[in-house]
């Protein structure tokens, strides 16, 4: 389903008007806030996590104005639960580097700077798992942080859309979605979840 939504992409970008556009690369970083989808709703309230996403990447144009963007990112991943009134939180921090391959439609010139549009898959392999465990009892913290690798999958695979704006001859400002479609938990008998979120990056590039 991935590869068929990102052929789809392709095909719409290949008519696309010429404009100059050269290779580029650069880095990009920016907050992340990410949550999970759930296979079946269980009745509790689940809050964004919020963490740093970084990476770099290389732009690659292949017709006037379309192109293919590869990147090589360290994304956070997980959710936040909070039940009510007794303080107690328990957060699922992930971590994974994921390999998105995008394809970028550029579009007019806006004020200072080119929109632009991507769309197209994620690979990603798990680079960290905890779960932390934290209360507040009266007006003190306490807590605790595990390992949970042996209950996450290693290898994820998704769809990643979104647009930005460059800004002159190296800024650039970006959101994306990034939507997974593998069930991550390797519990058995307990509910499925895919991950999810939304990222809001500057970059610079060269």
């Amino acid at each position: 389903m991935v590869l068929r939504l990102f052929a789809v992409v392709l095909i719409a970008a290949a008519p696309a008007v010429a404009f100059a556009q050269q290779r580029q690369f650069g880095a990009k970083v920016g907050p992340a806030f990410t949550g999970i989808a759930l296979a079946n709703d269980d009745g509790q309230t689940y809050h964004p996590r919020i963490a740093a996403l970084g990476g770099g990447f290389f732009m690659l144009p292949l017709k006037p104005r379309f192109a293919v963007q590869f990147e090589a990112m360290s994304s956070p991943k997980g959710t936040r639960l909070e039940e009510d009134g007794d303080g107690f939180a328990q957060t699922l921090m992930l971590r994974y580097f994921e390999v998105p391959v995008l394809a970028r439609v550029n579009g007019p010139n806006v004020g200072p700077g080119i929109l632009y549009l991507l769309a197209g898959p994620f690979f990603g392999i798990r680079a960290s798992a905890k779960a932390q465990i934290a209360s507040v009892t009266d007006s003190v913290n306490a807590g605790l942080r595990e390992d949970a690798s042996d209950a996450i999958e290693r290898f994820e695979s998704g769809l990643i859309v979104g647009g930005g704006l460059e800004i002159g001859r190296h800024l650039l400002v970006e959101g994306r979605y990034s939507h997974g479609f593998t069930n991550v938990n390797r519990v058995e008998g307990f509910n499925e979840f895919t991950n999810r979120g939304i990222s809001f990056i500057i970059g610079v590039r060269f």
